[in-house]
């Protein structure tokens, strides 16, 4: 069963929950809606007894570009905060989902779209994948929650490296590193992530759910020092003529 909330598609495949990112045209980039409506379907999913995983994916042929800028790039002041706050706040929905998540990744998983599938629990990953913290090349830093799960998935010295460059890292490195658990062919990737996932759902609930508590015990609060210092910090950098300057530049170029 299907059912289409605007850029967001929520399905149930037996025992799995799945959530589409379904704004192809921009390559899934989010909008503040679109972190609304993921923060309501994980509600509605993890409230579903029938449902015991998670299966996070996207359309087309990226799995998420980031952050809308041609709306977000436009925010200021209190706006600019609260959608920070926002941002910061999908992730640890989904970071703190009772059921474990598994996220299938396609394409470019840049920016904000990378914060977002380190927070999921498993990475099956298409063999196309493209992962990037481009961030530093705008002027500001990743503000959702990526540079304190980035070290603790792939180490404290990778981590320095892939977020002070900026530069992509492919299916091969992403495995290597241990961001990746699984490499699909591109054509596979749902079908082989919906069979992991199902073979997952087959567990106690109760084993899963504590399971996923006992290994990560301590995700950063949104409204926490973490949660705070990215909105100052990413008000701070965007307060600086060159930051507008640099993404209306890499707005307007397109991914290739």
């Amino acid at each position: 069963m299907t059912r289409e909330a605007n850029d967001v598609l929520i399905d149930r495949e037996g025992a799995v929950g799945c959530i589409t990112l379904n704004r192809p045209k921009v390559l899934n980039a989010c909008a503040p809606d679109t972190h609304r409506r993921v923060q309501t379907a994980v509600d509605e999913l993890e409230a579903d007894e029938t449902i015991r995983v998670i299966l996070l994916r996207a359309s087309g042929r990226a799995f998420c570009a980031g952050s809308d800028l041609n709306v977000v790039g436009k925010l200021e002041g209190r706006d600019a905060q609260d959608y920070i706050r926002l941002d910061f706040g999908t992730k640890n929905r989904l970071a703190v989902c009772s059921k474990p998540v598994v996220a299938a990744l396609q394409g470019h998983v840049a920016g904000g779209g990378f914060e977002l599938a380190m927070a999921a629990d498993i990475r099956l990953v298409a063999d196309n994948v493209q992962f990037s913290l481009p961030e530093i090349t705008l002027g500001t830093i990743p503000g959702a929650g990526g540079l304190q799960r980035l070290p603790q998935i792939v180490g404290l010295g990778i981590a320095k490296e892939w977020a002070m460059t900026g530069r992509r890292i492919g299916a091969e490195e992403a495995h290597l590193r241990g961001l990746a658990n699984r490499i699909c062919p591109v054509d596979d990737l749902w079908k082989e992530a919906l069979a992991f996932a199902s073979d997952l759902a087959e567990h106690s609930s109760t084993a899963l759910q504590l399971c996923k508590v006992a290994l990560d015990p301590m995700p950063p609060a949104t409204d926490g020092l973490v949660g705070v210092f990215h909105r100052l910090a990413s008000q701070t950098c965007h307060d600086d003529p060159s930051y507008r300057e640099n993404a209306s530049r890499f707005n307007r170029k397109e991914v290739k």
